[in-house]
């Protein structure tokens, strides 16, 4: 497994395992296709998106780490090839996104909001250091946002 920068081959890869993801336990919201729609321009933001390919060059994993138009910096966008790799290609997609956010962008401070019921998720973040943090619904218009995390670098 290899971890790589974002390359317009893997766009469609990004957006369907997300809807893959979304679909399979919630429903696909207005927010998620306007923030899948717009790719392009979270890149140009400056954000990033990293993938998790196998030995034969297929995505397993995908995360998307980017500035909102607020100005803190969110991990956007994430998910695995049939949500549950077990070959460590999310944690990896995670890790490349912090590194990123942190090492090449300086930001000291990366925010992410999901759902209680995405159990293996928030073990995730939590492995990763993520603290709980106040959901702001008017911030995060997400109907099954109901848990959120902070990860500051000090």
């Amino acid at each position: 497994m290899k971890v790589v920068p974002y390359s317009p081959k893997y766009k469609q890869d990004f957006i369907d395992l997300n809807v893959a993801w979304i679909a399979d336990m919630f429903v696909l919201e207005p927010e998620d296709e306007r923030e899948l729609g717009n790719i392009d321009g979270y890149l140009e933001a400056g954000g990033e998106i990293f993938f998790a390919l196998d030995d034969d060059g297929s995505v397993l994993a995908c995360c998307l780490v980017a500035p909102r138009e607020d100005g803190d910096w969110e991990i956007m966008k994430f998910a695995a090839r049939g949500m549950i790799s077990g070959k460590g290609a999310g944690s990896a997609c995670l890790e490349a996104c912090i590194e990123y956010a942190h090492d090449v962008k300086g930001v000291d401070r990366i925010i992410i909001v999901t759902n209680h019921k995405c159990e293996r998720a928030i073990h995730l973040y939590r492995k990763f250091g993520f603290v709980d943090m106040p959901v702001d619904k008017e911030k995060f218009p997400f109907e099954r946002a109901d848990t959120a995390f902070e990860l500051c670098f000090d």
